[in-house]
């Protein structure tokens, strides 16, 4: 296969558990499966290796000889300098960190680490691992040598992008970028926001969002949102056996902005969007390169939305590679990373069992490839039905 090369997984938060107040939680991995995965490359001799290299294989430049893999981490979480840079120095093991400059901490801080509790300066518990990681963190993991910072776009941002309702508001996840885009300035520290969930009032109605990088955002008429409030306002939604009346009534309302045409107060030009684009892309490498001294070269799709166009602006900016993320037909291509989720909810043994399954079905080794294959033609049947 001309452009075969290493597997290359990605990763997002580690940390010994998941907090319950953090609305993503379902990305921390724990950190005991994280460094079991760690000794799991170590006893087989796997070389772990960052992007640069990994392109020369992919192109063709050189051959893998299979013990290469490369490890990503997505969003820069201050638990990735906390835990996974102490574990991965201790290890011998590198990884490429991609970050949203909007994301980044901007205050000139730098936290304590796994290596001071080790040292014996701090205990474990007085830990701080809610929040993005600050400049001053990021320099010192790229100067290590175990870490290689590049671009996951400059705000990770989604936005509305068509007048489709697709859910109400209760808590959660799902009033992330809401609240993000409506307090844009919370966004480094958002994850010690005692208040992050109630920014959004309970009830409200929620549109189809896309990435930043690939939406054209639409405006929703406020005359509706006004309405869908005040239909709020008859109902305590702190009791979910009310909400399902409150939506009925807000679904009619919905009906009748949509029917009449009014639901939708504008969209944004497709100029706009483009210089969007170019500030995601292109200001995100020269905002890193500029505090960080050193050159970005890969870039990694947040939510895996991209686009060819937006794939051509960043090759013409300067990116080597961008990651293929829901694109999956551009995964065999050469300026695009193809990637694999390391982020198990199993056991220990379990989740060694299934790292060792992906590592050797990706270098094709019997009987790994086959049951893979098998799996892989399975899923490709039902997708079809």
């Amino acid at each position: 296969m001309k452009n075969f090369s290493p597997p290359v997984f990605y990763y997002h938060s580690v940390a010994p558990e998941r907090s319950p107040e953090w609305v993503l939680n379902g990305l921390t991995l724990k950190s005991s499966i994280f460094e079991d995965q760690l000794k799991y490359l170590e006893s087989k001799g796997l070389r772990t290796i960052f992007l640069d290299e990994w392109l020369t294989f992919r192109q063709g430049e050189a051959r893998p000889e299979g013990s290469e893999i490369c490890l990503t981490f997505d969003d820069g979480y201050l638990d990735n300098w906390v835990y996974a840079w102490p574990l991965a120095e201790k290890y011998g093991v590198r990884f490429t960190l991609f970050v949203s400059p909007e994301c980044v901490d901007p205050r000139p801080v730098v936290r304590p680490t796994l290596k001071d509790v080790w040292n014996g300066k701090c205990r474990e518990e007085d830990l701080e691992t809610r929040g993005y990681l600050t400049w001053e963190e990021l320099k010192q993991m790229q100067a290590s040598g175990v870490v290689d910072i590049q671009s996951h776009t400059m705000s990770h941002a989604k936005y509305i992008s068509a007048p489709v309702m697709t859910g109400f508001y209760y808590g959660g996840f799902k009033g992330l970028h809401p609240i993000w885009n409506a307090n844009p300035g919370i966004k480094p520290r958002y994850m010690a926001d005692a208040l992050f969930e109630r920014r959004l009032p309970l009830g409200t109605p929620l549109f189809k969002e896309s990435s930043a990088v690939i939406a054209r955002k639409a405006v929703i008429s406020p005359e509706f949102m006004e309405e869908a409030a005040a239909v709020a306002a008859g109902f305590d939604l702190t009791d979910p056996a009310r909400r399902p009346a409150y939506e009925e009534a807000v679904v009619e309302v919905y009906k009748r902005y949509k029917m009449e045409g009014k639901l939708c107060a504008g969209l944004e030009r497709e100029e706009a969007a483009r210089e969007r684009v170019i500030y995601e892309v292109i200001d995100s490498k020269a905002i890193i390169e500029e505090n960080l001294l050193k050159p970005v070269q890969f870039l990694c799709w947040p939510h895996g939305d991209n686009s060819m166009e937006a794939h051509k602006i960043a090759r013409s900016a300067g990116y080597l590679a961008t990651t293929s993320g829901k694109l999956t037909g551009e995964a065999r291509e050469m300026d695009r990373i193809p990637r694999i989720p390391a982020d198990f909810e199993n056991s220990v043994w379990v989740s060694r069992q299934k790292f060792h399954f992906k590592i050797a079905s990706h270098y094709r080794r019997q009987p790994y490839y086959a049951v893979w294959m098998v799996n892989h033609f399975k899923n490709k049947m039902l997708k079809r039905s």
